[in-house]
């Protein structure tokens, strides 16, 4: 296995994270034509500066906000203008703007006071609770009637390591919201720090990265949080009635926000209200705990704040949102990363409420999407629009010192990857000089068998470029042990030859005497069109009669049952020779996702003996014979649909089924064998509790059935798998050890529930909390039925195998799984290891 270069394990790992907040940048743009203020808000007695105050340009819905610093920039479109600044717990300030004033204003504040009164509101009870009810149920008067509106929205991320600033993206956008429809953004302008420009193509939303804490549920890392304006938010909150302040001589009440429970997607935090309109003014909210991420976060620290204002009668709607997201991303033991820092800030202004929104930006089904101005698109849905840019003058809302010196100190050599030096294995390897970008892998045939025939993935090579007929990709050793082949070494060459895919294999085994010794074969794949490919490959050699699916692929599957053969353990499969000739046609479709492939087969097949015993620990114990097959010509065609997507069996969820029907027909084909082989495997994912989290407790279910009519041959029997320990896969039975049982007919049923981290939550114990050690509750059952000639040859399921076990997944760093398993119908235990089930 290579050990990637840094740049490259950046571009696999972490960019993709990076790129759900920050995306691509153009370059720096400059427009000086508008009128703008510049300036300060600041504390009329103290000086002290206001962050985040509001400023508005009067009679209409321009506006801005300070940055932590007090400071602001405001463009104003005509003169004479009104400019108004508010902030909670201070009197408003109006001011006029001539083409006579200086450009640099400085708002000073002076602070609001109200009679304090005992606060008195109507019901009884919590008073917390009562205004927020009141909050609810003015909300629900107002919200269905916002039908859509439109926006002008700015966005900044400012990306940083621990030690220094490592990128600045900012864009301007105006954004479209359609109730029914989603969110839409037309990009007018972006910019970003020199390091940014070949960092990825496309357009950067700014509205879309905007959260409405106003909603009733508010997406976060994919988890569907139970907004604090919820109908249901009081059976999910405790609302508290903290302070009472003021803003204009009117009173304004601060709520602090705590949740009912534990487990629940919800926000700590406080809010603001506005007396008798009971209106959010403010939210300052973070998610509880119980946020779920990607285990790829072992850290997440995210704050939220949220200001709002009313636009056209009863709407309530943001004017900016400020986010700090710190991210401790670490890929198992492997490799990690020094933490992440995003900071955001955004501005929203400029509201068009129930006004017509472009029809022909809703051209996809996507639920938010991101064109340029100068798409067709885009300047055919929004002609009024045009182009803007990003001021030389300052950003719509003024940077801090740190970032003014970073846009300063960042040049195209400062890549972003530079700013997060990886730690871990891959680290350690690094700072010792061991990397590259190719490095040595050792190789299988990929061209393995199912229990029906159908080749799995095959034709994986591509295509030749349009610069060269013949494009020669490389080679691949192929090295295995097994008890008929002994040790085998080979290489796998793939090339290009126009726009054939050409894939060649060759290789000597050390066991076997006379033509057995060597194996060779090929396949070539023509795409037919962009959905189609016609396929024909020929082998000769010794492979399995059977396949190992939970081995997730078949190079695991291969390798892994060398590793146990060379240390003692039985050899998991049983071999013939084959010398066969196949010809493949598949189809996929997109909607539904189905794939079709059709394939005709001309095979001759043969016993082999087996011829070694060897094993590195020189144990005396002798590997089982290797069966004899029913030798002779088959002749047979085989459908294969498979419908869903796909995944790593045991790691990632899969929602698919593939099912395969093979016909051999003497009287037809010539065919020295008579059945009709029926196989389907279906896996799926359903989620059961918590479903609001992003990684929410799941079932995970696998059926492994398949029936045979007539006179199969032993080499189309079906199997049950069994599990090599100590390595216990899903998709085998963990208490079966080493061989599988096998059968014309078998039927099993694999199950999981991975319950996350609630129990341990349940209990309070936050370190397996923190690690994401989940516990999952699995069961296989599984039986196979055989003829008693063959069954005298084979290992067979006597009833019906019932299992049932617990696993502890996530552990030594997200390494691997523990799994425990007892035997329900007979005795045994199994004490073992898997892969971690990473989702």
């Amino acid at each position: 296995m290579a050990v990637r270069s840094t740049s490259r394990l950046f571009r696999l790992v972490l960019l993709p994270i990076l790129l759900l907040t920050i995306g691509p940048a153009a370059a720096h743009a400059q427009d000086t034509t508008a009128t703008t203020l510049q300036g300060r808000v600041v504390d009329a007695d103290t000086e002290r500066p206001l962050p985040q105050a509001n400023l508005r340009v009067a009679d209409t819905y321009q506006g801005t906000v300070t940055n932590a610093d007090g400071q602001y920039t405001l463009a104003l479109d005509s003169l004479p203008a009104t400019v108004v600044v508010r902030y909670v717990g201070y009197e408003s300030v109006r001011r006029r703007i001539t083409a006579e004033t200086e450009s640099r204003q400085t708002f000073r504040l002076m602070p609001s006071t109200v009679q304090m009164e005992e606060v008195r509101v109507t019901g009884s009870g919590n008073p917390g609770e009562t205004i927020m009810r009141r909050v609810i149920e003015n909300k629900q008067e107002w919200w269905p009637e916002l039908k859509s509106y439109s926006v002008e929205a700015y966005n900044r991320f400012t990306l940083a390591s621990d030690t220094t600033i490592a990128a600045i993206t900012e864009s301007q956008t105006t954004a479209f919201w359609d109730a029914e429809r989603g969110t839409r953004e037309v990009v007018r302008s972006q910019r970003g720090t020199a390091n940014l420009q070949n960092l990825a193509d496309g357009a950067l939303p700014a509205a879309a990265t905007v959260l409405n804490l106003y909603r009733d549920n508010v997406e976060v890392f994919g988890n569907r949080m139970v907004g604090v304006t919820h109908p249901d938010a009081l059976d999910y909150y405790d609302f508290t009635l903290d302070t009472l302040r003021a803003i204009d001589g009117r009173r304004a009440f601060r709520i602090r926000v705590e949740p009912e429970s534990r487990l629940s997607s919800t926000f700590r935090g406080t809010v603001t209200v506005l007396d008798s309109t009971y209106a959010l003014l403010e939210a300052r909210l973070r998610p509880t705990a119980s946020l779920s991420t990607s285990r790829l976060f072992k850290g997440v620290d995210l704050a939220f704040e949220q200001q709002f204002s009313s636009f056209g009668g009863p709407y309530w709607l943001p004017v900016d949102f400020r986010a700090r997201r710190t991210l401790d991303v670490q890929l198992s033991a492997l490799v990690s990363f020094s933490d992440i820092q995003i900071q955001q800030v955004s501005r929203l202004s400029g509201y068009q409420i129930n006004g017509p929104v472009p029809d022909s930006l809703y051209t996809t089904d996507e639920a938010t999407s991101v064109a340029r101005l100068d798409s067709t698109v885009a300047v055919q849905s929004s002609s009024s629009l045009k182009a803007d840019t990003l001021r030389d003058g300052g950003p719509f809302v003024p940077y801090s010192r740190a970032e003014r010196s970073a846009y300063t100190r960042i040049d195209s050599t400062d890549t972003v990857e530079d700013a997060f030096d990886p730690g871990g294995l891959l680290g350690w390897l690094r700072d010792l000089g061991v990397g590259g970008e190719d490095g040595l892998s050792i190789g299988d045939d990929a061209d393995e068998d199912d229990e029906t025939g159908a080749d799995d993935d095959s034709g994986d090579g591509e295509g030749a470029g349009a610069d060269s007929i013949v494009d020669f990709e490389g080679g691949l050793p192929i090295l295995r042990f097994n008890r008929v082949e002994g040790g085998h070494f080979g290489v796998r060459l793939d090339f290009g030859v126009g726009p054939l895919a050409v894939t060649g294999r060759g290789g000597y085994n050390t066991g076997p005497s006379g033509s057995a010794q060597w194996s060779y074969g090929g396949e070539a794949t023509l795409p037919l069109g962009d959905d189609t490919d016609l396929s024909a490959g020929y082998h000769y050699g010794i492979e399995p009669r059977y396949r190992a699916r939970s081995r997730m692929v078949p190079i695991w599957a291969r390798l892994s049952n060398s590793l146990w053969t060379l240390a003692g353990a039985p050899d998991y499969f049983d071999y013939f020779g084959n010398e066969r000739l196949r010809v493949s046609v598949r189809h996929a479709f997109s909607n539904p996702d189905l794939g079709l492939a059709l394939q005709l087969r001309n095979e001759r097949h043969f016993s082999v003996a087996k011829s070694t015993d060897y094993n590195v620990l020189s144990r005396s114990a002798a590997q089982p014979v290797n069966p004899p097959v029913n030798a002779g010509r088959l002749r047979s065609v085989a459908l294969t649909a498979t419908l869903g997507d796909g995944g790593l069996l045991g790691v990632t969820p899969i929602n698919r089924v593939k099912a395969t029907v093979e016909h051999s027909d003497p009287d037809v084909a010539a065919s020295d064998f008579d059945f009709t082989r029926v196989a389907a495997v279906a896996d799926a994912r359903l989620a059961t509790f918590f479903q609001r989290r992003f990684r929410p407790n799941t079932l995970d279910l696998r059926v492994d059935v398949g029936a045979s009519f007539g006179d199969p041959p032993l080499q189309r029997f079906g199997v049950i798998e069994a599990s090599p320990q100590p390595y216990t896969p899903f998709g085998a039975l963990r208490t079966l050890d080493d061989r599988p049982y096998q059968g014309e007919h078998h039927a099993a049923l694999f199950w999981e529930h991975n319950f996350r981290t609630v129990l341990f939550e349940l209990l309070g114990w936050q370190a397996p909390v923190e690690q994401d050690v989940d516990l999952i509750l699995h069961g296989g059952h599984g039986r196979t039925w055989i003829g008693d000639d063959a069954g005298q040859r084979l290992r067979t399921a006597d009833g019906v195998h019932h299992e049932i076990g617990l696993s502890v997944n996530g552990l030594l760093y997200d390494t691997l799984r523990l799994d425990v398993t007892k035997r329900l119908d007979a005795r045994g235990l199994s004490l073992g290891v898997s892969v971690l089930r990473f989702l």
